[in-house]
């Protein structure tokens, strides 16, 4: 919170020190001070200086703490658009398509190449930070209030850059803009696996390339038939493991999986190489076969 410094008649800042019993963020220009400082709000362009309490032993390294927090000095960057804006920015091919719809809804008609997250779900935040957050990240719904209160929590988590779609699929529609008939929900969940069992999984084999997928995930489902095909072409030399991050959870955080599809090649037990995004199935051959 900014308020201004105490004044005397002449408008010049009344002389003052700094309370020993307290750590201050100190404007270098004397009539400003910040009396908190709220998470998330950027300090690009202000000139300040940090005044640590006398006897705190832990000023300076939490000083460095919150200089090394990306959440203290960026913001993400938050835009509504319109549908044919829309369009636009989702088909140049350098962001992600995201519905945050319910599978109800999505069976009826999503955007081509959407990913889905229903915004209902208890654990739809953790499934946001799966997302490849330096890319930009193309948000709608039904009718835009939905989306626009993800982008507002995708901001929260640290994204660069957010597009909402002003109206949702709507307005998308009215403007007679493509649609895709969505997938139905899911009737059963993916298969889950211990910690234990993946450990001695990747283990006992000499090669093992392990696909971390959802099944929300648009690029997930494109590197379906390649993945497939590369289990035919390979066996008998590499096994190929396909694991749903979302069943497995704890496998996924221990192997800082975020953004999927994520693909990591394991020899007896240690990684090898990872690729995160998508590839070509000549490009994920060739890495297999490097480690042959």
């Amino acid at each position: 919170m900014l308020s201004p410094a105490s004044e005397t008649g002449t408008g010049d800042p009344t002389p003052s020190l700094p309370d020993p019993r307290r750590n201050e963020w100190v404007f270098r220009n004397p009539r400003l001070k910040i009396e908190s400082l709220p998470c998330g709000k950027s300090l690009n362009n202000l000139l300040i200086e940090y005044r640590p309490a006398m006897f705190c032993n832990t000023s300076r390294f939490a000083l460095a703490l919150i200089l090394a927090s990306p959440a203290v000095f960026s913001e993400t960057e938050i835009k509504d658009v319109s549908a044919l804006e829309f369009q636009a920015l989702a088909e140049s091919g350098n962001g992600i398509l995201l519905d945050v719809r319910t599978p109800e809804e999505v069976a009826q008609g999503k955007i081509p190449g959407a990913s889905v997250i229903n915004i209902y779900d208890e654990d739809f935040e953790r499934k946001l930070n799966l997302m490849k957050k330096d890319q930009p990240i193309y948000v709608y719904c039904r009718s835009g209030g939905r989306s626009s209160q993800a982008a507002k929590i995708m901001g929260e988590n640290g994204f660069s850059e957010v597009y909402n779609l002003v109206g949702g699929i709507g307005a998308w529609n009215k403007a007679n803009l493509p649609v895709e008939k969505g997938a139905a929900p899911p009737s059963k969940l993916a298969p889950k696996i211990s910690t234990e069992d993946f450990s001695r999984a990747i283990a006992s084999s000499p090669l093992t390339l392990v696909d971390f997928h959802t099944q929300w995930c648009a690029p997930c489902k494109q590197m379906e038939p390649i993945v497939a095909e590369l289990e035919d072409e390979l066996a008998g030399k590499a096994k190929i493991l396909r694991l749903d991050a979302d069943a497995n959870s704890e496998i996924a955080e221990e192997h800082s999986i975020q953004g999927v599809p994520v693909f990591i090649l394991f020899s007896n037990g240690q990684e090898k190489w990872r690729h995160s995004g998508l590839i070509s199935k000549a490009e994920l051959k060739k890495a297999i076969e490097r480690e042959l």
